[in-house]
């Protein structure tokens, strides 16, 4: 009975693995009496067996016969708990297996691989400030505890404290020097508090580590993704740099074995597969829920097509129980290597294989790599070029990509009529207001992007934007500035750029209704460059509030550009900094007589966009299915 159970918590094979704790069954002394102790350690046995084989309601029907067995007896009894816990985290039940190992706890204080489970599940709950406790009673006891560090770096990383996630991967990584999964972690922490910070130093150094990781395991992708993904938060923007990191990504890829192509021909319905580790509360599940939701709704769409999900994340909410109804087949594949994705994809006979990650969190290019459908394509959760050939198609739209930035995709570009999402309409969401200007006779500029997006380019600017409307407020609003030390160094930062913090609000951030009620306190957002809003600006427009955006080269640059001008609002889009300032300065120094223009835009926008691509939601469900059947007939066509 030497054999453990418990949580093994892993990230998609492209990722490090986070966190190992496993309780240790105890090995119970021998009872004479009372107890069946044989039967009860049958039980415990059976139970690790359909543990291992992944039979987890088996597991909680063994277990709870065991448990309630064998109440005089904690060995047994708190060993069945510990494996009816790790079932229970199996099925994403967290609150019950929470139960169980806090149980354990009562009767076991000082085991610290029950105290770790708790952690871990507090995390997945997003109980970070409780799991941070948990971690660090381990190592109190246990200063070398690696598995402890890294799970006291994964909660503050979570919990916006970069700083303290730097620290504790730190000391984990001085008790592995060699582990390339070490170096991830830390990059990571570097990396997050480097662009929360603006600190060129840790930025740099960030790069490094990633580049060394790749030095000790050339076949790191995460430290190849994450260097692509980092290009797109940096200000003056550095295409030569992304350009070449796209061809390094192109590369990394170039020995992959793809697997053997399956003959194409017309069918229907099209067998349509989504890879995403963002099937919950997140923007492209906000994008995602309304477009699946019409294509069930109307048979003309749903005789076309066959919807099958593979989720890389374990994290479950109600956007997740929402989105899991749409589909015919949804396939939980977090802890599968890629071999075992490409496998079940093959299996499902997928005809067109969907990435919504591109070199975001849990993403799993690596399988798009081995070409395990006929067609791929990448849309909705990246806004660049994944570097991978394997990748049919870029499904985006005619703003978004012009014709002469196509240079800038390894893929083809497939262009929606209009806009290449739609957002959900937020049924939470209160009724438009009245702008505060009206009432507070001078304008409040807003922002609710994440810091990391507040570049100094971008503070130059507000800056000039303040000092030129001298009657005019901002209101900056973002989760990170929950975090005392992010929220101290962002004053420093704007003192730096000479904006008088009396004049600025800073704001944590809060729950999606609340957050939503907020846009009744602000009159114009302002948006950031080169990373701009997407979720925010659709959000924004919903509540009557308009963003000015700064239009830049990429995707991801005309992202604001794209939304603004599909809503009908062009006038709000700038194409240099000055024109973004001067327009801003416009309406912070409105008159108070002329504060009616923004109070009628406002009352008349939900309708407005209602309408527009932004939210049409039917239109572009039917746009979505045609482009797909479209790509499927020309790659039939092609094999003729």
């Amino acid at each position: 009975m030497g054999k453990k159970s418990g949580f093994k918590q892993k990230k998609s094979s492209n990722r490090p693995v986070s966190l190992q704790f496993s309780a240790p069954m105890i090995t119970p002394k021998p009872v004479s009496k009372v107890i069946d102790t044989a039967t009860a350690g049958q039980y415990l046995h059976q139970a690790m067996h359909a543990l291992q084989t992944e039979q987890w309601q088996e597991v909680c029907r063994i277990t709870q016969l065991c448990i309630a067995g064998t109440q005089h007896h904690p060995e047994y009894h708190y060993s069945a708990k510990g494996i009816y816990a790790a079932a229970l985290m199996k099925m994403f039940e967290y609150e019950q297996a929470l139960a169980q190992w806090q149980d354990i706890e009562i009767w076991n204080p000082k085991d610290v691989m029950n105290l770790g489970n708790i952690g871990v599940v507090l995390i997945q709950l997003q109980r970070y400030e409780e799991a941070i406790q948990y971690f660090q009673r381990i190592l109190v006891d246990q200063p070398d505890n690696t598995s402890a560090h890294l799970g006291l770096g994964l909660a503050a990383s979570n919990n916006h404290d970069f700083a303290q996630a730097m620290v504790s991967y730190q000391h984990a990584l001085k008790q592995s020097p060699e582990s390339v999964e070490m170096m991830l972690y830390f990059a990571g922490a570097v990396r997050d508090q480097g662009f929360v910070l603006q600190n060129d130093s840790l930025i740099d150094t960030a790069y490094q580590t990633y580049e060394n990781v790749l030095k000790q395991d050339p076949h790191s992708f995460s430290a190849m993704s994450s260097i692509l993904s980092m290009r797109h938060y940096q200000y003056p923007i550095d295409m030569e740099a992304y350009q070449h990191d796209l061809q390094r990504c192109c590369e990394f890829f170039h020995q992959t074995s793809m697997v053997e192509q399956r003959d194409c021909h017309l069918h229907k319905p099209l067998r349509i597969g989504f890879v995403s580790g963002d099937f919950r509360v997140h923007p492209v599940g906000y994008f995602l829920e309304s477009i699946l939701a019409q294509i069930n709704l109307y048979p003309l769409l749903n005789q076309h097509v066959s919807l099958i999900a593979y989720y890389t994340n374990s994290k479950q909410d109600h956007t997740t129980q929402a989105l899991k109804l749409f589909f015919k087949a949804w396939h939980q594949v977090q802890s599968w290597s890629n071999e075992e994705l490409v496998q079940q994809i093959q299996k499902d006979e997928i005809d067109i294989l969907i990435d919504l990650s591109g070199h975001t969190d849990d993403n799993r290019l690596a399988v798009f790599a081995q070409k395990p459908a006929p067609i791929q394509v990448s849309w909705l959760g990246y806004w660049g070029s994944t570097g991978l050939s394997s990748i049919d198609y870029v499904l985006t739209d005619p703003i978004s990509v012009p014709v002469d930035e196509e240079k800038w995709f390894v893929e083809k570009i497939w262009r929606l009529p209009s806009l290449r999402y739609c957002f959900s309409v937020p049924n939470d969401a209160p009724e438009v207001s009245e702008p505060p200007c009206l009432s507070r006779q001078y304008v409040t500029f807003a922002c609710y992007q994440n810091v990391r997006k507040i570049n100094q380019g971008v503070l130059r600017c507000w800056a000039r934007i303040l000092a030129a409307c001298p009657q005019a407020k901002l209101r900056i609003q973002a989760q990170e500035l929950g975090n005392q030390h992010i929220q101290t160094r962002f004053i420093e930062r704007l003192n730096q750029a000479n904006i008088d913090i009396q004049r600025v609000a800073l704001v944590a951030g809060m729950d999606r209704k609340d957050y939503l009620a907020s846009y009744a306190d602000v009159d114009i957002l302002l948006d950031t460059f080169p990373y701009p809003g997407g979720t925010t600006t659709a959000e924004a427009l919903w509540m009557g509030v308009p963003t000015l955006t700064l239009a830049m080269p990429g995707m991801l640059g005309r992202q604001g550009e794209a939304l603004l001008i599909n809503a009908g609002l062009p006038d709000w889009v700038a194409h240099s900094e000055e024109e973004y300032v001067q327009k801003a300065i416009e309406w912070g120094n409105l008159e108070s007589s002329q504060y009616s223009v923004l109070s009628q835009l406002r009352t008349k926008m939900r309708e407005q966009v209602r309408q527009t691509p932004v939210f049409n939601e039917k239109q572009f469900a039917q746009d979505f299915v045609a482009a797909m059947l479209a790509m499927w007939q020309k790659k039939c066509e092609s094999n003729v």
